[in-house]
């Protein structure tokens, strides 16, 4: 066959190709709206639609042989919808683990009396105390670096030979899985947080019985900031010692994604 021919048979192949595409480019673009990084709100919309459209092409070659022959706009329209869920579901779940970090910020920011100081965070697009921003920007960062964006897109081609297209249901497993990762996320949390408070706690003894035997020390203005140090550098400790503990959640998140996302 010609080099014309071949491209005459593309463009008569097109049309029909393109409910399958509308399928592939709709799950990829549910993933856009709630997974980190690529659903960043720091990130304009009409990027995050062009890159949705980008990795769509790129993955629909792919992904073509999986796709039903038969598929079309009448078929697919129906199915839109549980695309959309798949890559709602899985972007959904990762970003439990970075709300399990947050959270390990909010308590720590709270406990050690910064929970006023507030700022705005363009990536969540709402107020956070600068301990947990400063925890959930080392969790993107480490989700970065360990190559957690090129896994999860590993993950959603491995959706693809799990859970085909149009076969989408609404399962207990499925609620089950968003269960799961968020229990996990909340236990990430607490072990983040746990080593700060116990030391919050042990400083609040001891000044406690300092308080005891020395009335004329003013507790209340001596121990604001000797809690509001002892928390932040126990934080720069904890954040120094937690890539382990992170890595183990996005891992397993990301084993869950591919084991529990099944018809």
């Amino acid at each position: 066959m010609s080099g014309e021919d071949q491209i005459f048979t593309l463009l008569t192949r097109a049309p029909l190709a393109l409910p399958a595409f509308a399928l592939v480019l709709v799950r990829i673009s549910g993933l856009m709206l709630t997974a980190p990084v690529y659903g960043s709100q720091v990130v304009p919309m009409r990027i995050r639609a062009a890159l949705a459209g980008a990795i769509s092409l790129l993955m629909f070659p792919i992904i073509a042989p999986t796709l039903p022959q038969d598929v079309t706009l009448a078929t697919a329209i129906p199915g839109l919808v549980g695309e959309l869920l798949i890559g709602l579901i899985m972007g959904l779940a990762l970003g439990l683990v970075f709300a399990g970090v947050q959270l390990a910020g909010i308590i720590v920011a709270q406990q050690a009396g910064l929970g006023l100081g507030e700022v705005f965070n363009p990536v969540l697009n709402t107020d956070a105390t600068v301990v947990d921003q400063i925890f959930f920007l080392t969790a993107m960062t480490v989700f970065v670096i360990v190559g957690g964006h090129r896994e999860l897109m590993r993950a959603l081609l491995d959706t693809y030979a799990t859970l085909p297209v149009l076969s989408f249901r609404v399962t207990p497993d499925a609620v089950d899985l968003i269960c799961d990762v968020l229990s996990g996320s909340y236990a990430l949390g607490l072990r983040m947080a746990a080593p700060v408070l116990i030391s919050l706690l042990i400083a609040t003894v001891v000044m406690g019985f300092l308080s005891r035997t020395m009335p004329q020390l003013n507790i209340l203005s001596v121990g604001f900031p000797i809690r509001a140090i002892l928390a932040l550098a126990l934080s720069g400790f904890v954040l120094a010692a937690a890539g382990g503990p992170m890595v183990e959640a996005l891992d397993d998140v990301m084993h869950r994604l591919r084991q529990g996302l099944a018809p």
